[in-house]
C-alpha cells in the first residue's frame, strides 16, 4: 500500500463518526429532532421536539462513553 492511500484511509477513519450504525443513527435522529423543533414546529411542540432531541443526543453520547469504558476496563 503506498503512502497516499494510507493517509486517505486514516483521514477517512478520523472523519467518520465514532461508534457503530446504531450510534450514528441515534445522533442523526437527535439532530433531526432538534432541527425540526427549531425550524418547523412552533409553541409547545417545538420545545418537546428539542427536548427529545437533546435527551437522545445526551443518552447516546453517555451510553457510548460508558460502553467504551466498560469494554476497555472489563466487567
Amino acid at each position: 500500500m503506498n503512502t497516499s492511500s494510507k493517509v486517505n484511509s486514516v483521514r477517512r477513519r478520523f472523519a467518520s463518526l465514532p461508534g457503530g450504525r446504531g450510534v450514528q443513527t441515534s445522533i442523526g435522529i437527535a439532530v433531526a429532532l432538534i432541527l425540526v423543533g427549531m425550524f418547523v414546529a412552533d409553541g409547545t411542540m417545538a420545545g418537546v421536539l428539542g427536548l427529545w432531541g437533546l435527551s437522545l443526543l445526551a443518552v447516546t453520547v453517555v451510553g457510548y462513553v460508558a460502553y467504551r469504558l466498560w469494554y476497555h476496563y472489563g466487567s
